[in-house]
């Protein structure tokens, strides 16, 4: 993947996210991305917990599915009429509790089809401790659309 597209992917990835109004609500943010690797961080909020401060296992499958997502779309222009893409599905493994703090999530590509994309996603606190282990697949599809 060449620097430019690298550096145009992460600036429009950039904006998805904060524009995107379910991850805007929860709280993530992109803090990195290279061929076929993303990394999102997901804020604390108190709204986003469950008792005590611990975050809901849904905010936390957001942001596997999010950060899945990212990945995939380090192969593809996105927010371009080119292509389009959606998830297909989602596994989760809760390993450990997240209690008012921010979760960092890594996502990394396992295997590229003609359409298909299968991702490993790792949700960490700050001090690399695993909270959560997911596998996103996501298709993205070219739609024959010149590039905007």
């Amino acid at each position: 993947m060449d620097e430019e597209r690298v550096q145009k992917n992460y600036d429009r990835m950039r904006k998805i996210i904060e524009v995107m109004p379910f991850s805007r609500h929860l709280g993530m943010e992109l803090e990195d991305v290279s061929d076929g690797y993303a990394k999102l961080r997901l804020h604390f909020k108190k709204e986003n917990t469950t008792a005590m401060d611990a975050l809901h296992g849904g905010a936390i499958a957001s942001l596997i599915d999010t950060t899945g997502a990212m990945a995939a779309w380090t192969t593809a222009e996105i927010a371009t009429p080119r292509y389009f893409g959606s998830t297909v599905g989602v596994n989760v493994n809760y390993l450990s509790g997240a209690i008012g703090e921010d979760v960092l999530a890594e996502g990394r590509i396992l295997k590229r089809g003609k359409e298909i994309i299968y991702t490993d996603v790792r949700a960490t606190n700050e001090d690399g401790k695993l909270l959560a282990q997911g596998t996103v697949v996501y298709r993205i599809i070219e739609t024959n659309k010149e590039q905007g």
